[in-house]
C-alpha cells in the first residue's frame, strides 16, 4: 500500500500555496517582521523558527480534501505554549515571534537546493541562514522535521525488500541531514535552542484493511523503526536534542488494544493504529481522507513532545 498524502486534484493548489507561503517566509521576511510594531516600545524581538515539511506548517486536508497549511500545527501551538513564559521573563521587556519558513513536500534535497518552494535566497536552508545570520543573538528557537518526504517517497512498503529498502533510504537521509544540521548549528551560534524530531507512522492504517494489511502494518513498524534509529543517531551526533515524536505516538505497541472510533469490524485495534486513526486523517473517509497530515490533536501532541525537549 502506497501511504495518500495529497490528492491529485489538489497538487496544483497545494503547489500555489506553498509558493506563497515560501515567498513571504524566506529573505523578505525580515523586512515584513521590522515593519510590525512590536507589542511595547521597548521590547526586544526574539523568534521561534519553524522548518522542515508541511507538518512544520501545519498542513491539513479541508472539507474538500485540499491540503492546505494551518495555524493550528505543531509550530503554531508550542509558539503559543511558550510565548508567554518567555515574555514574562528576563531583565528587559521581550516579544516572541514565529516565523514558519517550512515547505510542503521538501524533501532534503529540495530543503537544499530549492526545488519545491521559491525562495528568494534559492532554497529553505539558505533562507533559513541567512535569518539567523541576519538575527544573531535573537533567534530563541528552531525547530525542523526532515526525512519524512524522503523515507515516503522511496515507496518502501511496495519494495520487494521492505526492510532493505527502509535501510538504504535511511542511510542516505542520514548522509544528507548531517551537513543541514552543521549548517544551521553554526548559523544560529551556541545559544539558540535547535530541536529536532522523527516520525509517526501513517503506514499503519493498513491494520483496518485485512490480514494482509496486518501483516504490512507490522513490517512498516519494522522499517519506520529503521528510519527512527537513524534519525535518533544523526541528531545525537550533531549534538541536537531529538523530539521522540514515534514513542508519543507509541508507534510500536502492538500489544495494548483498545476501544476505536473506527466502524465493525475495527472496534477494537492496537493502540498504535488507533493512534493513528485518532491523530491523523489517515483513516478519515473520503473526501478528506486517507491523509497522512496530522489533525489538530495530532500537531499538539507533537507540539508538546518537543516543548518537552526545551531547556
Amino acid at each position: 500500500m502506497t501511504v495518500k498524502s495529497y490528492r491529485p486534484g489538489s497538487i496544483r493548489r497545494i503547489a500555489l500555496i506553498a509558493a506563497t507561503l515560501a515567498l513571504g517566509a524566506c529573505d523578505a521576511v525580515n523586512k515584513a517582521i521590522d515593519e510590525i510594531d512590536d507589542i511595547n516600545s521597548n521590547a526586544d524581538v526574539y523568534y521561534y523558527v519553524s522548518l522542515g515539511t508541511s507538518l512544520s506548517v501545519g498542513a491539513q486536508p479541508n472539507g474538500s480534501g485540499i491540503v492546505l497549511p494551518t495555524d493550528d500545527g505543531y509550530a503554531d501551538q508550542l509558539f503559543d505554549s511558550i510565548r508567554p513564559v518567555f515574555e514574562a521573563t528576563g531583565a528587559q521587556p521581550r516579544e516572541l515571534r514565529l516565523v514558519k519558513l517550512g515547505c510542503p513536500g521538501e524533501t532534503l534535497d529540495d530543503f537544499v537546493n530549492g526545488i519545491s518552494c521559491p525562495y528568494l535566497a534559492g532554497s529553505q536552508l539558505a533562507a533559513a541562514v541567512d535569518f539567523l545570520n541576519d538575527n544573531s543573538g535573537m533567534v530563541h528557537l528552531v525547530t525542523i522535521d526532515m526525512g519524512g518526504n524522503d523515507f515516503r517517497n522511496a515507496d518502501c512498503m511496495d519494495a520487494i525488500d521492505p526492510l532493505d529498502c527502509a535501510n538504504t533510504v535511511s542511510a542516505q537521509i542520514a548522509a544528507d541531514l548531517a551537513p543541514v544540521l552543521a549548517a544551521l548549528r553554526n548559523a544560529a551560534g551556541p545559544n539558540t535552542t535547535i530541536v529536532g524530531m522523527n516520525y509517526y507512522n501513517p503506514y499503519l492504517s493498513s491494520w483496518l484493511e485485512d490480514a494482509a494489511g496486518q501483516a504490512q502494518a507490522m513490517v512498516s513498524a519494522q522499517a519506520v523503526s529503521i528510519l527512527t534509529d537513524i534519525l535518533g543517531t544523526t541528531y545525537a551526533t550533531a549534538g541536537i536534542p531529538l523530539a521522540d515524536v514515534a514513542a508519543a505516538f507509541q508507534s510500536d505497541d502492538f500489544t495494548t488494544i483498545v476501544m476505536s472510533s473506527q466502524p465493525a469490524p475495527n472496534e477494537l485495534l492496537p493502540l498504535n493504529v488507533n493512534n493513528i486513526c485518532e491523530f491523523t486523517y489517515q483513516c478519515d473517509p473520503d473526501p478528506v481522507g486517507p491523509d497522512i497530515h496530522a489533525n489538530t490533536a495530532g500537531y499538539s501532541l507533537i507540539a508538546d513532545t518537543i516543548e518537552a525537549m526545551l531547556p
